[in-house]
């Protein structure tokens, strides 16, 4: 077995896991220019608005948005004081309140504030002091002096794990959220005092959370949710901002639209399944440089990498979960073919890795939403169908944006529905026949075949005139 090969595939595995890219070291060394029309535009409002100003950004799960908030918040930190945090990384997601996310910016600004010096009593007996029957009473939660420290591990592993801890904490808090709020608000002035920056709070990974917590979170509890006089950046799901009760509560609020990070558009709408029209290269070579960063040169073969990206949708996370499970599938194939040393990402290895994908929708998909899938596709609009907002959370359906919005199928949701029989099936324009590709590195320029297209269009052209003869 290539072990020397086998640690190739390996590296890769674990360079696309690096997603949002947080560390200043793999920032620098994966970093692509992404979205950077939507971080203007979120940084430029932000710079802009009132000191209490709310800002919510929406998107496709995986599109790219951690990586772009992290971005934005290490451009903003020369001039701000910046919190930010995933909410997925404090509390249980299944779990999560609007009292808790509020109990969370407050655990984060007292961790914060502390390094900068001494905090009023009154806001540590406010935050910890309800806790002092628990286990943060104890030695590994206070020192000597009985100042809390490290006490941030300890609440957040409770927060996680313990559903009691849960429990109490909105007991304790539901008649007290205004109390709760003033001390957010007093560590942000001892923050900005100190440091001589305005604090924003970032809040990543709201847009994961099932639509009715969603709904219970930014519906019925936003008036207590934006209570804190600061910047606050939060983030919701697509669907969430197809829900007009959702969007009347945040346009209440002051919320005129939320920052949408839209999925990448490789083609047109008009043009978004005629196999005679190429990807718009712009977009399809900054999905192509994400891989290039990754992958060495000599893994992959250039057509292959085209194929992965078209079949990616444009969702940035569903390039690299198709490139790990490649990488997986060349793992397997070294130790079964031990005697192998040429193996690399091709169109062999890719089509076992799109079949494990199409495999993993096919169990999603009850029988009764194949006809909603054929009604997408065929026509690109949405469909009044509960089911509808369930799948383009389960990234079945994708959104795009032109003019107006139009929607499509993930190319391997399509794919499934081709086997099935149930669409049309078409040259592929992600076929390894389809284009030639020239440089010895994922740097190439892309090509027709244009005598290969011309006699394909003549062929279709001499059919539909013999059909008019007849």
């Amino acid at each position: 077995m290539d072990l020397e090969l086998l640690a190739k595939f390996q590296q890769i595995y674990k360079d696309l896991d690096l997603f949002p890219l947080v560390e200043a070291e793999d920032i620098a060394k994966f970093r692509v220019d992404y979205g950077l029309e939507v971080k203007v535009r979120l940084r430029r409002e932000i710079e802009a608005s009132e000191k209490n100003g709310k800002f919510i950004f929406a998107g496709h799960r995986g599109c790219g948005k951690s990586t772009l908030l992290k971005r934005l918040a290490n451009e903003m930190s020369d001039q701000h004081y910046v919190v930010f945090f995933s909410i997925a990384d404090l509390i249980e997601m299944t779990a999560v309140t609007h009292t808790n996310i509020l109990y969370a910016i407050a655990l984060l600004m007292l961790s914060h504030a502390q390094k900068l010096g001494d905090i009023d009593k009154d806001i540590h007996e406010t935050i910890l002091g309800w806790t002092a029957h628990q286990q943060t009473k104890d030695e590994e939660a206070r020192g000597k002096s009985g100042v809390e420290i490290e006490f941030l591990p300890v609440l957040t592993s409770k927060l996680q794990t313990e559903m009691s801890f849960r429990d109490e904490l909105e007991t304790n808090f539901v008649k007290k959220i205004s109390d709760l709020v003033s001390k957010i608000d007093r560590l942000a002035a001892t923050i900005q005092i100190k440091t001589q920056k305005p604090v924003i709070v970032i809040i990543d990974d709201l847009d994961k959370l099932d639509l009715s917590l969603v709904e219970a979170i930014y519906r019925n509890n936003i008036k207590a949710l934006f209570l804190p006089q600061i910047r606050i950046v939060f983030t919701i799901s697509i669907p969430a901002i197809r829900d007009p009760q959702i969007m009347g509560a945040l346009n209440s609020e002051g919320v005129v639209r939320p920052h949408l990070f839209p999925v990448t558009k490789f083609f047109p709408k008009d043009d978004r399944h005629n196999p005679e029209v190429e990807p718009i290269a712009k977009n399809l070579n900054v999905f192509l440089k994400v891989l290039e960063k990754r992958i060495p040169e000599g893994l992959i073969e250039p057509q292959t990498a085209r194929a992965m990206v078209l079949k990616s949708g444009g969702v940035m996370r569903e390039l690299v979960r198709i490139a790990r499970e490649c990488c997986t599938e060349c793992m397997v194939q070294i130790e079964i073919e031990s005697d192998r040393e040429d193996i690399m990402i091709d169109e062999e290895i890719l089509n076992a890795a799109l079949q494990n994908l199409r495999h993993d929708f096919t169990r999603q998909i009850g029988l009764s939403l194949y006809d909603l899938l054929v009604e997408v596709y065929e026509t690109a609009e949405a469909v009044n169908d509960a089911n509808f907002i369930r799948m383009l959370q389960a990234l079945m359906i994708l959104e795009y944006e032109n003019a107006s919005l139009w929607y499509d199928l993930h190319p391997i949701v399509a794919d499934l529905l081709k086997q099935k029989k149930l669409i049309d099936s078409e040259i592929s324009r992600a076929s390894f026949n389809d284009s030639e590709i020239s440089g010895a590195s994922f740097n190439f320029n892309i090509s027709h075949d244009s005598h290969r297209r011309k006699e394909a269009l003549l062929e279709r052209i001499n059919k539909e005139l013999a059909k008019l003869e007849e």
